[in-house]
Formats: structure tokens, C-alpha cells, sequence
């Protein structure tokens, strides 16, 4: 598989990866592996709630009863799967 081995970036941006990476006691490429991670994640996460606000706007909901249900289950051996929008 081939990878990122290089990046591009502006002197000042390196400048700040390097500070950040040596109060952190971190290599700069791990540092940079960390934030890409928390950026792609975050991107994913509006990505979904896009989805899930869109589904809400096309009339697919679910009732409150089912999430209050699919909530009370949480922590126990028996959790129930969360409820689909209807």
C-alpha cells in the first residue's frame, strides 16, 4: 500500500507543527497523523448529522417513545439495536 511520505506546507505551518509536536513530546508526523485523524472523524461525524437532519426534513423521524425505549437499554446486557426512522 503506498502512503503519504511527504507534505507541502507553508514555512509558518511547519514552524507551528514543530512547536506543537515539541510541547507535546510528539514526532511532527505523529502529531499530524493525530489531527488528520480528528479532522477525517469530525467530517464523518457532519457527514452524518447532515444525513440524519435531511432524513428529518424529508418527514423519516423517530418517535420519542422508541429513542427514550432504545436509551434505557443502554449498559445492559439486553441493549435493544437503536430504533430505524420511519
Amino acid at each position: 500500500m503506498s502512503g503519504v511520505s511527504a507534505l507541502n506546507v507553508p514555512d509558518e505551518l511547519r514552524e507551528r507543527i514543530e512547536q506543537a509536536a515539541r510541547e507535546r513530546e510528539e514526532n511532527p508526523s505523529t502529531l499530524i497523523a493525530s489531527a488528520l485523524d480528528l479532522l477525517l472523524e469530525a467530517e464523518a461525524l457532519q457527514g452524518e448529522e447532515l444525513r440524519r437532519r435531511l432524513a428529518s426534513r424529508s418527514g423519516k423521524t423517530v418517535p420519542n417513545e422508541r429513542v427514550m425505549a432504545w436509551l434505557d437499554t443502554w449498559g445492559l446486557d439486553k441493549e435493544i439495536p437503536p430504533p430505524q426512522c420511519e
